[in-house]
């Protein structure tokens, strides 16, 4: 008869399935990190070509799809995509804008009661794993807030702002950029690559620049949406392919709960409404939902990486756990 393992035996097995476990996620997120990197220089090439033969400030009313002749020559995006600046869904919505503002102020009150609950379990010596959710909080009102600007304007092609509103539109461009460069000095930080302060001193620096890029530069709405994706999903992959890895322990323990499949999952569908986005407007993506799939997809990104922050399969209670065993 054959005997049972040793309880050593049995902490190594689980240890190197765990191991295995996290190895597995950080290869696949640093997969995902390459599409990522891959899908912006696509955009960016396309969406530059595209600029030589769009004129913004002739363009037609914001809830209808374009048909102006200075999007007659595109070559790869959607002409009613440039011309408004998002995609809209005139047949499903009466206004795609309002109703995605709605939308993010309803994500916003519920990452609020989500922060009380989790405040009120925290009070009873429960773990607190609420730490990213103060931050969403902000991104959906400031979110709402932007799409409700956008809701007002009949023209893109009349968009005036007073010095007033000018301030508050950058400060709401500033919340939403700032996403990218303070993952990627969080991302620096745990690598050990910058100290705090100077992660943080460069995370500022370059939400500035993005925003006087915008300002000085594009400074149009048909532009924002395009330009504020591909700036922050360029400044959260771009740091963790060129500094995190995926074979030292440290790499992978950094990147192993962006590599679970939830989290996958969740961060492609981002990716593909980002892409579908200005691509296939005109071909089919207005008929579904339009540019709301993409404040949905968003929505559905932070329950999983809020189910994820302190929790999932490979978590840092897992590693405490081990080292534990080790110690026994």
């Amino acid at each position: 008869m054959t005997a049972p393992p040793s309880p050593a035996t049995a902490h190594s097995s689980y240890e190197d399935q765990q191991r295995q476990k996290r190895r597995r996620a950080a290869f696949l997120s640093y997969g995902l990190d390459i599409l990522n990197c891959t899908a912006v220089i696509l955009l960016l090439f396309c969406w530059l070509s595209d600029m030589n033969h769009f004129n913004p400030t002739t363009t037609t009313t914001a809830g209808s799809n374009a048909n102006n002749d200075n999007v007659d020559s595109l070559l790869f995006l959607s002409k009613s995509f440039l011309t408004n600046g998002f995609c809209l869904a005139p047949k499903i919505f009466d206004n795609t804008h309002f109703s995605c503002a709605a939308f993010d102020f309803f994500c916003a009150c519920i990452c609020i009661l989500a922060i009380l609950l989790a405040k009120q379990r925290s009070n009873n010596n429960k773990k607190d794993k609420s730490k990213i959710l103060p931050g969403n909080v902000i991104y959906f009102l400031a979110h709402a807030y932007g799409h409700y600007k956008f809701s007002t304007v009949v023209n893109t092609s009349d968009w005036e702002e007073s010095t007033a509103e000018k301030i508050q539109s950058a400060i709401t461009l500033s919340f939403i950029l700032s996403i990218g460069p303070l993952n990627a000095a969080s991302v620096l930080i745990k690598a050990k690559k910058l100290s705090p302060p100077h992660a943080y001193i460069m995370a500022g620096s370059i939400v500035t620049i993005l925003v006087g890029v915008y300002y000085f530069i594009l400074n149009h709405p048909s532009y924002a949406l395009l330009y504020i994706n591909i700036s922050i999903i360029l400044s959260i992959s771009l740091p963790k392919l060129l500094f995190v890895k995926y074979t030292s322990e440290e790499d992978v323990q950094l990147r192993s709960k962006e590599g679970v499949l939830i989290r996958l999952v969740s961060q492609l569908i981002v990716l593909t409404v980002i892409v579908c986005e200005p691509f296939f407007c005109d071909v089919f993506f207005a008929g579904i939902g339009g540019h709301f799939l993409f404040d949905l997809s968003l929505a559905v990104d932070v329950v999983t990486a809020v189910l994820m922050d302190g929790s999932g399969g490979v978590d840092d209670d897992d590693v405490d756990e081990m080292k534990k065993m080790k110690v026994s």
